[in-house]
């Protein structure tokens, strides 16, 4: 009776230590996943904050830009051409219910003829502003703009010669923001020199300049020979220059100082040169591979006005150019650093966990919340510092500040530098990885897909021989002892 009476008690405690030990497991583990999900949601105010940031920087490029030169379009040239068209009669009912006939009415539309050929060369000259910590890129260019016209042919677009006004005819050359044009442009056509003046006066081509070009009837029979036109013009802008090709045979060539050159719109340089001392490009393209005509009208039978937005759309649509970019900016690291952001919590709070269980160091759960949201300070660190000293020494300063903070945590909570040395090792590996997938842009994803996977194995290779039901199950219960025999 002695040894049951013993033997009872000391079973019971062993029994409910056993389950106090899987209930303590289960929960703490519950409360480290709960931990986990609640970590999301700072982690997604600090994104929100770089877009703040990030938002708040364009615009004050942009403000920067309206007082410089807005990223700028060069559309044409185009040569205008007047033309006298008449509405035929048309009926209509009058108040007394009778069908009366409109007089005929003579009108003036506009013949718009684009050149045979047209060269571009130009050097763009890059600068970056400041105002206060942020900066925009901008540029002055020096176009040289030469080519050829050939007169229209006026059967082809069923106008008669006697209706073509000769003498009012315009050479026009859209430029997207005037403001930031330098000296005085002057043409030079057919051997003559001409004044440039405000506005194209044509609704395809937007903002630009214009200058009178009087022309002469070509007599009957003759061949009209090609007319030589040349200028050259100097502006500002930001960011991006682009042109249009509007010749049957168009060719841009640009070169800069700039190192990180995008080329951009509908069509790529044939030839591109991209160095330490900048790059070089140059576009050769024919009006064949574009879809608006070389020469029209902007009225058509009767008097019916030609869809000229259609028009100007395609014309739009053929655009080309180049931006000067920063690669990735500190900005978009930020944001794809943070991206990682509940991964690397989840590696860090996981090497302490395994710690926790395996040693019988039985850590609160509040200790494990101060490490992850040390954690996410690093991120703040990272986009605060950025836009002061750039990204490499902030990134370094904040990936000390957080590995310091949190080993010198470690090694109090953890009872030694041994595992606290282990924690601060797992986080520079972090830091380290992260860094060169912030640095890599076409091989971002597949280098991170591949860091993943690694951190994966090595969990479940380091992890292939625990004892996770032993791990679990707190104190073995105590044996009772044999009892006396009788």
């Amino acid at each position: 009776m002695a040894a049951e009476t013993n033997s009872g008690p000391a079973a019971g405690s062993g029994y409910w230590n056993e389950i106090r030990g899987k209930v303590g497991f289960y929960v703490k583990l519950g409360f480290l996943l709960f931990l986990v999900l609640l970590l999301l949601f700072p982690l997604a105010l600090i994104e929100n904050l770089v877009g703040e940031r990030k938002t708040r920087r364009d615009t004050v490029v942009s403000d920067i830009a309206r007082s410089w030169g807005h990223p700028q379009r060069v559309t044409g040239p185009v040569l205008l051409i007047p033309y006298r068209y008449t509405i035929p009669p048309q009926p209509f009912v009058n108040a007394k219910g009778e069908t009366r006939m409109t007089p005929a009415e003579t009108r003036i539309g506009t013949i718009h003829v684009l050149p045979e050929a047209v060269n571009i060369g130009g050097v763009i000259e890059p600068t970056v502003r400041y105002r206060g910590i942020y900066r925009a890129i901008l540029y002055t260019t020096a176009l040289k703009i030469r080519g050829s016209f050939a007169m229209p042919d006026l059967k082809t677009l069923s106008v008669k010669p006697g209706e073509v006004m000769w003498d009012g005819a315009v050479f026009a050359m859209g430029v997207y923001d005037l403001r930031g044009a330098r000296g005085d442009a002057r043409l030079t056509w057919d051997g003559r020199p001409f004044g440039f003046k405000p506005r194209t006066r044509s609704t395809i081509l937007g903002p630009g300049l214009h200058a009178p070009v009087a022309l002469t009837a070509p007599g009957p029979g003759a061949t009209a020979q090609p007319i030589i036109f040349g200028f050259d013009i100097r502006f500002t802008g930001s960011r991006r220059i682009a042109f249009t090709p509007v010749g049957k045979t168009s060719t841009v060539s640009l070169a800069s100082a700039w190192r990180h050159p995008s080329f951009d719109g509908a069509y790529l340089p044939t030839k591109r040169k991209i160095g330490a001392e900048g790059f070089s490009a140059t576009w050769a393209i024919s009006y064949l591979g574009r879809d608006y005509p070389q020469a029209w009208k902007s009225h058509g039978p009767k008097g019916v006005p030609v869809p000229m937005h259609a028009i100007a759309r395609q014309i739009a649509g053929s655009q080309f150019g180049v931006s000067l970019v920063t690669p990735v900016d500190f900005y978009l690291k930020a944001e794809r650093s943070v991206k990682y952001g509940i991964l690397f919590v989840l590696l860090v709070l996981a090497a302490i966990f395994a710690f926790d269980v395996a040693g019988g160091l039985s850590l609160h759960v509040f200790q494990y919340a101060l490490v992850g949201f040390a954690l996410c300070v690093f991120y703040l660190l990272l986009l605060s510092l950025a836009e002061f000293a750039g990204f490499l020494l902030a990134y370094l300063a904040a990936a000390a500040m957080a590995t310091a903070m949190i080993g010198f945590y470690a090694a109090k909570v953890m009872g030694g530098w041994a595992r606290a040395g282990v924690i601060a090792a797992l986080l520079g590996v972090i830091y380290g990885f992260l860094y060169v997938v912030l640095q890599l842009e076409d091989y971002a994803l597949l280098v991170g897909a591949l860091g993943v996977f690694a951190a994966l194995a090595a969990v479940m290779y380091g992890t292939r021989n625990v004892d996770w039901h032993a791990l679990r199950g707190g104190p073995a219960p105590k044996q009772a002892p044999k009892a006396a025999p009788n």
